[in-house]
């Protein structure tokens, strides 16, 4: 293994021969990239429909399970965005015991129409401080498509 511009690189050499060949083998090397794998202490899931409407609640469970075999101390706020107005609990702290889950519902109001994008909840693990709120949200429903409403004329 050798570092370039501050990565970690690793080198595998690869021999070959073809099947009933006379020449010698061939050897190859190839330089593979360090790959970072975070190991999280939950699991991170969410409950919505795929389109909507103009103003018309849509229901939003969150529900993050505990992995580890620790108990987890969780902090997980539902943000609202600009295309969304929030109704319902915004706020969930608590411990997690180990293979258990919990569930922050709430009702996400669109604003807007079109291909909104979801706002991402905070999600903070006061025992692991170092874990972004990012990670554990990346698997996450981003958007969702929201139909205009309908005006039926008094005419």
């Amino acid at each position: 293994s050798y570092a370039e511009d501050g990565k970690q690189w690793y080198q595998r050499r690869v021999r070959g021969q073809r099947q009933g060949s006379v020449q010698e083998s061939t050897t190859t090397e190839v330089s593979l990239p360090q790959v970072p794998v975070v190991a999280l202490p939950v699991f991170l899931s969410c409950s919505m429909g795929s389109c909507g409407s103009v103003f018309s609640p849509i229901p939003v469970t969150l529900s993050i399970v505990n992995i580890s075999s620790y108990v987890q101390e969780v902090d997980m706020i539902a943000e609202q965005g600009d295309s969304f107005m929030l109704a319902g609990h915004k706020h969930l702290r608590c411990k997690i015991l180990p293979n258990d889950k919990e569930h922050l519902q709430f009702h996400l109001i669109p604003l807007k129409h079109g291909l909104l994008t979801v706002p991402l909840p905070s999600v903070k693990l006061l025992r692991h401080p170092d874990i972004e709120s990012a990670v554990i949200t990346n698997k996450l429903i981003r958007s969702v498509f929201i139909k205009p409403r309908k005006f039926v004329s008094s005419g």
